[in-house]
């Protein structure tokens, strides 16, 4: 009987241990929470960052690759260009010719030479004489050491097949050109100007020969 009303007694004393462990358990476990919460918080933000900026360097090389595909698709359809111009060019010359028979003043005659005349001055400054390369600098190769230009950014089967007809066959050549060389390659295959140094020729054929 003793040792109920002890226990008794005793009851309030456990109860309020008990109580304060409850209590250091519970504010202990939530700090814990919300200091991870935070941290969190703060790895979750900076990995938004990384995302953002990741995907504005991908919308950027996504609007440059589409100007590059613009600046090729035009040099493949250059040459059916310059193909129409030319015949046009031919056309116009022969029209003029059956008015050489009609003519019956000076005022004629003048102006029925006049008109195709111009019409050729324009097409002979058009074809202007082309430079001359240097293969003192970068080599001569032929087609049986050809390699994949096309691996090249830039380069498509069109350049490819330009820079074949001027001797530029493989990577070896195009890692040794030159600033000369380069200016009398893009006026020998009608290219951009500019274009073969931005697209970096040279250091990918470099890449592609270790290869």
């Amino acid at each position: 009987m003793l040792q109920i009303i002890e226990i008794t007694n005793l009851l309030p004393q456990y109860l309020g241990i008990f109580i304060l462990m409850l209590s250091s358990f519970l504010i202990g476990y939530f700090s814990s929470l919300w200091f991870q919460k935070t941290k969190y918080k703060g790895i979750i933000k900076e990995l938004k960052k990384k995302i953002s900026s990741l995907k504005e360097r991908h919308n950027a090389s996504l609007r440059n690759k589409k100007t590059k595909d613009i600046e090729s698709l035009f040099t493949e359809i250059k040459p059916e260009i310059i193909k129409m111009v030319k015949e046009t060019q031919e056309q116009l010359i022969e029209e003029q010719v059956p008015i050489a028979k009609e003519i019956k003043t000076p005022m004629d005659i003048e102006t029925s030479i006049t008109v195709p005349e111009k019409t050729r001055t324009s097409y002979i400054t058009y074809t202007k004489t082309k430079p001359k390369l240097n293969f003192e600098n970068f080599g001569i190769a032929n087609s049986n050491q050809k390699s994949d230009l096309t691996k090249i950014q830039g380069i498509g089967p069109y350049i490819e097949e330009r820079l074949n007809e001027i001797g530029i066959y493989n990577f070896d050549q195009i890692s040794k050109f030159t600033f000369e060389d380069i200016r009398a390659i893009t006026e020998l295959i009608d290219f951009f100007p500019g274009r073969i140094e931005r697209d970096d020729w040279v250091g990918q054929a470099n890449s592609h020969k270790v290869h």
